[in-house]
């Protein structure tokens, strides 16, 4: 079924771009993975991960990509972000191609797009002080007078809510919160264009979620970023972006400004994954989220047999 795209960019307040080229463009992009041989008499079965996906982000906005886990959420952002190559397909980052450039070519994609990972722990490293960790991307970047990079960090630190004196522990020595706070601060140090952040919170406590969210919102806002949140959960989707691409077995199904899609899901995936969002209301009346899936699911039967 081919994608319900609904083109809308929708510029966040205060965000102040013109709306002409697109900081990020995919055309046709496509990754595929060959499994190993089953049979001398057959072909080797191949994966498509990433299966003909076009899209374009417009200078400061929020975009959200949601799906279940293996829609190929993961390997589209490694392909973005130049950790793995398309097989096929055009990927333009401010007009400049990624695909086909070798690690060393792509060393000014480093300072223009940061990652924010799932789980804070594992992505910084427990030898290095938060001092070292922040700065780590100055370095890479030239920055050599060590007084500019502590003057940096700190500010740094102070921008996602954290004391100055955070900056001689060590990451043990935080909460998980705190941690994706200080991820926050290491993607921000080389003052990228482009943020994107990869299931940033579903490593975290309930009761810490909605601070981090509201990090990022104010961040993004803060220093002019253009944002890719990637996630299961649509509800915490919502919260933070403008528009939101649906990803269903390596492909967008649907793609609309958040609001209109929450309001009027045209596909039967959009509105499989609004149903599987927990409320009140359905808990209170005995209904669990797999109940409503089915009846999606039963819904979408009678469509497509009509």
């Amino acid at each position: 079924m081919p994608a319900c795209t609904r083109w809308a960019p929708i510029p966040h307040p205060g965000m102040g771009h013109a709306m002409t080229e697109p900081i990020l463009k995919l055309t046709d992009v496509r990754r595929e993975f060959r499994r190993p041989r089953t049979s001398l008499r057959t072909p080797p079965p191949v994966v498509r991960a990433v299966n003909g996906v076009n899209l374009e982000v417009a200078p400061g906005e929020r975009l959200g990509i949601v799906g279940e886990s293996g829609s190929g959420k993961s390997t589209l952002l490694r392909l973005l972000s130049g950790l793995d190559q398309p097989t096929s397909g055009q990927i333009e980052v401010q007009g400049r191609r990624v695909d086909g450039q070798s690690s060393r070519q792509l060393k000014w994609l480093r300072e223009t797009m940061q990652l924010v990972f799932q789980d804070p722990m594992s992505s910084l490293d427990p030898r290095m002080r938060v001092r070292d960790i922040i700065a780590e991307p100055l370095v890479a970047a030239g920055m050599s007078a060590a007084g500019k990079r502590e003057e940096r960090v700190v500010t740094l630190l102070q921008s996602v809510g954290l004391p100055k004196d955070a900056i001689d522990r060590y990451p043990h020595q935080f909460s998980g919160g705190q941690r994706q706070r200080i991820s926050v601060a290491r993607a921000l140090a080389p003052q990228p264009k482009i943020l994107v952040a990869d299931e940033p919170v579903s490593a975290l406590d309930v009761s810490v979620r909605a601070q981090v969210l509201n990090l990022i919102d104010n961040v993004v806002e803060g220093f002019d970023l253009t944002l890719i949140f990637v996630s299961h959960d649509l509800s915490v989707v919502r919260h933070v972006c403008d528009r939101v691409a649906v990803m269903r077995r390596g492909e967008f199904v649907e793609v609309a400004p958040t609001e209109e899609l929450f309001a009027d899901p045209q596909h039967a995936y959009t509105k499989q994954l609004i149903a599987a969002i927990p409320t009140l209301s359905a808990a209170l009346g005995g209904r669990t989220a797999a109940a409503l899936a089915d009846e999606v699911n039963q819904q979408a039967g009678g469509e497509n047999r009509d």
